[in-house]
Formats: C-alpha cells, sequence, structure tokens
C-alpha cells in the first residue's frame, strides 16, 4: 500500500467529511445525510448528498468518494498532494519513508517543485521591478497610478529584457531545464537552447486561495505583440480553474459560502489584472479578472463558493457583449444574481476611477442593470421597430427571453416593460410568452428522453467506454464490483477459477476488480478509500456509483453474486464468439428452433 492504513485511517477522522465538504458546499440536514448543490457541476436543485457512513456522491453528475476523493477533486491535486493537505490541515506528520509511496509513472514535474518554482521566480521578478534594471517598469505601474503598498500587496514584478535571467537563476537552485519548460517559465529554441518564457515584461503574479504562486501573467510596456502573455497549464494551475485577486477578493465575502454572510457577498469580474488592482486600491476589495479568457463553467462554480452577486464589468465592444452573455448564463446555472456595469465616459474600471473617483464607481454599481434588464434592452436595440417586420422580429425575441423567467410575477413585470417600450397590447405579449414555455417544455422532455437514452446505451460514457460494446456485460460487471465493494469478504470464496481479470468485457472494471484483488491479498480489512492510489477522483465517482447502486438493493448475497458471474461469464462467451465468428451454443439452439419451425411449415 502507498501509505500505513492506520495513517489514512488517522487521516480521515480528523478530518470529518461533512465540515471539509461545509467549507466549500452550503449542506443541509436531509434525514440522517445532508445535502446542496454540487460544487462539481452547476445545478440549481440540491443533488449532492453526504451520507453518515462519511462518503459522498452527486446524483446529477457522478462525482463521488471520502474525504481524500473530495479534496483531489475541489483543489486539482493528486494522491500523494490531497494526503499531504488533510495531514497538514489535521496537524499529522506524513509517514517519510518513500518505500511508502511509489509513483504510478514518473512525472516531469511534481507540484511541490512547481510552487517552489514559481515562489523563487516571483521573489526574482519583484527584486527585478525594484532594481536599477526595473526603473522603467517600476516607473510604469506608478504611471498607471499604483501606489508601492498595492505593488507589494499584490507582488508586481519585473522580467528582464534578459533570455536566460530566471533560467540562470532556477538552474542555480537545482531545477532542471524539462521543470521549468513543464512551468512554463522557460521555453526551447528550435536550436535546443532553453530562454526565459517572460522577457521585458511587469509581471502580475497568480495565487491561489492557499496564498500559493501558481502562475504568471506578463504585460508589454509599450505596443509590441503579444500585449499579454498568460501561464499555460501546469500541474499547479488550470486557466479554467482559477481568477486573479481571489485571494483577496474572497475576504471581501466574510467567511466561506457555508455561511449567510458569505452568500450575500458580492464580486466584480473584470477583463484585466489593472482593472483589478486599480478598483482593490480604490476599497473594492472584491473584484477579479478571468485569465485571458471569458468565464468559464468551472469559475462560475468557483465564484459561487463566495458569492451571491456578480457585477461584470466587460467593454461594450461585441466580444465584451458576449462576455457578458456567457457570465450570464453560467452564473444563472449556479444561482448567482448577475448585474450588468456598464463604465460609461472612461474605456475600463481602471481609468473611471481615475477620472471620476471611487464614491463615483460605488454609484454605477448601484445602477447596474440586472440581467433581464441588460437583455431586453440589448435585443430591442438591434432592430428598428418602426418597421413591422423587424418589430415582429424583435418581440419574439424578447418573448423567448421573457419566457425563460422562472416567476410569474416577474413575467408579468417584464411583459408590461416590453409592452411600453413597444406599443404592444400587454395580453398579446403574454399569450406569446405562454406558448413559447411550454414549447420549451417540450423541447427539454425531448432533451430529457434523448438523454436518457443515451444513457441506458452509454453513449460517451468517458469513464467506460468499452460499456456501449456490451451493455449487460458491463452492467453484470458493475453489480458483481458493486457486492464485492459491499462485501470485501467474499473475495475470499472466489478462486481463479471463479472469476478472473479475463472473465471481463470492460477494461475499466476489469481494473477495478484487480485492484480489489491486490488490496485484498495484502490486507483483508478493506475500504474503498484505499482505491483512491489507484483510481482518479472521476472514476472513483463511477466506483462509488457501483456501491451506492448496490447498497439500495436487499438481496447482495453470495448466490446473488454467483448468478450475476454467471451472466458475466455467459456475455463473455457471446462476445469470444463474435470475435471469433462462431455461433454461441443460445444462438445455435435459437437458430435450429426457428429451424424446426420453418420446416413444420412447409
Amino acid at each position: 500500500m502507498a501509505y500505513p492504513k492506520t495513517f489514512i485511517e488517522e487521516i480521515k477522522m480528523r478530518n470529518d467529511l461533512e465540515t471539509v465538504i461545509g467549507r466549500y458546499v452550503d449542506l443541509k440536514r436531509a434525514g440522517s445525510n445532508m445535502v446542496g448543490c454540487c460544487p462539481f457541476h452547476s445545478e440549481r436543485t440540491p443533488s449532492f448528498t453526504v451520507f453518515p457512513e462519511k462518503n459522498f456522491y452527486c446524483f446529477g453528475c457522478g462525482a463521488g468518494g471520502d474525504v481524500i476523493t473530495f479534496i483531489m477533486r475541489i483543489e486539482n491535486l493528486d494522491y500523494q498532494s490531497a494526503v499531504q493537505y488533510l495531514a497538514d490541515a489535521a496537524g499529522i506528520p506524513v509517514p517519510k519513508d518513500e518505500g511508502f509511496f511509489v509513483r504510478k509513472e514518473k512525472e516531469v514535474l511534481s507540484r511541490e517543485r512547481n510552487y517552489e518554482m514559481n515562489k523563487i521566480a516571483a521573489r526574482h521578478y519583484h527584486d527585478n521591478l525594484i532594481s536599477e534594471d526595473g526603473k522603467e517598469a517600476l516607473q510604469y505601474f506608478l504611471d498607471r497610478g499604483l501606489s508601492p503598498a498595492t505593488i507589494r500587496r499584490f507582488g508586481l514584478g519585473y522580467a528582464k529584457n534578459s533570455f536566460d535571467d530566471l533560467y540562470k537563476l532556477l538552474l542555480e537552485k537545482g531545477f532542471t531545464v524539462d521543470e521549468m519548460k513543464a512551468a512554463f517559465l522557460c521555453g526551447i529554441s528550435k536550436k535546443g537552447t532553453p530562454f526565459d518564457m517572460f522577457r521585458n515584461r511587469v509581471m502580475f503574479p497568480i495565487i491561489d486561495t492557499s496564498g500559493r504562486v501558481i502562475a504568471f501573467g506578463g504585460r508589454v510596456m509599450d505596443g509590441s505583440l503579444p500585449k499579454y502573455l498568460n501561464s499555460s497549464d501546469t500541474p499547479v494551475f488550470k486557466k479554467k480553474d482559477n481568477l486573479f485577486a481571489l485571494n483577496y477578493a474572497k475576504n471581501s465575502c466574510v467567511g466561506n459560502a457555508n455561511s449567510d454572510k458569505a452568500k450575500s457577498g458580492e464580486l466584480i469580474l473584470c477583463e484585466g489584472y489593472m482593472d483589478v488592482i486599480a478598483l482593490h486600491q480604490a476599497g473594492f476589495s472584491g473584484a477579479v479578472a478571468t485569465l485571458g479568457t471569458a468565464i468559464t463553467p468551472d469559475q462560475a462554480r468557483l465564484i459561487a463558493r463566495y458569492a451571491k452577486t456578480l457585477y461584470v464589468s466587460y467593454d461594450s465592444d461585441a466580444a465584451g457583449k458576449r462576455a457578458d452573455e456567457k457570465a450570464i448564463k453560467y452564473m444563472n446555472e449556479v444561482g448567482v444574481d448577475v448585474k450588468i456595469l456598464k463604465v460609461t465616459g472612461a474605456k475600463d474600471p481602471d481609468e473611471y476611477i481615475k477620472k471620476y473617483g471611487a464614491e463615483s464607481f460605488r454609484k454605477l454599481m448601484t445602477g447596474a442593470s440586472g440581467q433581464i434588464d441588460y437583455r431586453l434592452n440589448e435585443i430591442i436595440s438591434k432592430y428598428n421597430i418602426e418597421i413591422p417586420d423587424e418589430r415582429v422580429s424583435m418581440l419574439q425575441e424578447a418573448c423567448s427571453l421573457i419566457a425563460t423567467i422562472g416567476s410569474d410575477i416577474k413575467r408579468d413585470v417584464y411583459a408590461m416593460r416590453l409592452s411600453q417600450m413597444s406599443g404592444t397590447d400587454k395580453e398579446a405579449i403574454l399569450s406569446e410568452v405562454k406558448k413559447r414555455i411550454r414549447q420549451n417544455g417540450r423541447e427539454e422532455k425531448r432533451k430529457f428522453l434523448k438523454t436518457t437514452e443515451d444513457t441506458l446505451r452509454r453513449y460517451g460514457d468517458r469513464i467506460n467506454p468499452d460499456a456501449m460494446k456490451n451493455i449487460k456485460g458491463a452492467s453484470a460487471e458493475e453489480q458483481i464490483i458493486g457486492i464485492l465493494l459491499l462485501y470485501p469478504e467474499y473475495m475470499s470464496k472466489i478462486s481463479e477459477d471463479t472469476l478472473n481479470e479475463s472473465d471481463f468485457i470492460t477494461d475499466f472494471n476489469k481494473n477495478v476488480f484487480s485492484a480489489l484483488k491486490k488490496i485484498y491479498s495484502e490486507s483483508e480489512v478493506f475500504e474503498i478509500s484505499d482505491l483512491n492510489e489507484f483510481f482518479s477522483p472521476e472514476q472513483m465517482g463511477r466506483i462509488h456509483s457501483m456501491y451506492r447502486k448496490r447498497r439500495e438493493l436487499t438481496v447482495n448475497d453470495i448466490s446473488t453474486l454467483s448468478e450475476l458471474i454467471g451472466a458475466l461469464k455467459k456475455e463473455k462467451e457471446k462476445e469470444t464468439a463474435k470475435k471469433a465468428g462462431d455461433i454461441t451454443v443460445d444462438e445455435l439452439a435459437s437458430y435450429l428452433k426457428a429451424k424446426r419451425n420453418t420446416d413444420k411449415k412447409d
């Protein structure tokens, strides 16, 4: 085993699952369980459940596991790092004997080394900024209105106009070229020469909510391109999962998403680093920015942990409007209210605050448009309503929008507003809205049936793609594994002749069975959490699904297991016969029976 079982048991005992999950999810009591909205997919109705036996399962997306699995997934950590994270939280020393842990494959760059390299790089960039070589870069920040205190607070820096400044330093510190490349701090030229990835740029370190430097953004000080250069994904950084300045902004929301105060918190979403920093300096400490991309569903879920209202402050150009729509869509899915903040008289929040001051910006926030107002105005502005055909098109699009509103009262209010703005009878608008609600219902039903059909046929199964080739066989495998997870002692009753890896049809289920055998052979005391070492959090979700499905059934005895093994072997026999071009005994019997019936008729 990777770690002693007693150590893992202590980790789990000291990190109560309900308490740990409660830091990320607003949990409410439901009988003996706790429920909340899943942090791993967007939903409005809670389907994420924490069970008394100290594991969790989402009936919406299939995420599941124990406290280690949860931390692996929510913090984007591998197994070893998640164990270290929980050990640190509980104040338990991790066994240092390297024999306890064997990596599944040699990695170019470990998370620990990545964090250490980023910390060295961030300090080096900041030292550069306050050195003689960084005078121009420091002046750039000062000219943009940043105070020395703000520059220090955000750890701003400067990457020298040199091909090997950082490279030489990291080499001296014992890091390899491959590690630097994997951390997106160095590249390799066509001639094979290492070079600094960031050169002659002011630097913005990106810091996670635990205070660790995970990536960098670099901006040129002149008109050269690309204007911004951002870190690519690394072992410690995924663009879609992080937000710039959230390490500070989260504190403005008070506590975490499990408190009432936090759920009434507000965040401001901006386009660029400088907008965010300027807002923080002006006293708006809830400002954050996406990292070179439009907002993603993962970032929306991240925001939902800390705030109930999001002010979106993007540019007013076409790209900004598309980004507004995307923010509205994703934040609706996670239950966060969106207000569109349009900065007038300046190109961005940074410039606006310089020209008009912080108090004026605060008034802009007070007058920000709600999402329905914003979208309704956007629709109306697209058409010339003096032309009948365009007026009809505008009304149809506006009615489609109003039909998405869940509240009857709100629909009535916006139907009245549309009536006043367009000069159209309110009742006619409400009639069209009701028609579109019915159409939406039919479409949702069609999508649901299609999704259900695809699920039954196992289309798009990324965890076990082999399942769709033989649904009956995959189902038998999952039921067998489910019973063995419930009663691992049955493993002692299974011989190689009874069931072995060669009897399995799908690779994933075969691997799960193989891991179960391995763990049971080493220690007859077995827990599902032992599988965390071998499988990803997504795969652990599927394993917990097998466990939960069998747990809900009353008959899981050894005879049921034997019947399922027989059913699996029968499917395996058919599979083998198909590959060989033969027919099975059952198929032969069916053929002979049909032939006899045909002969009788003749």
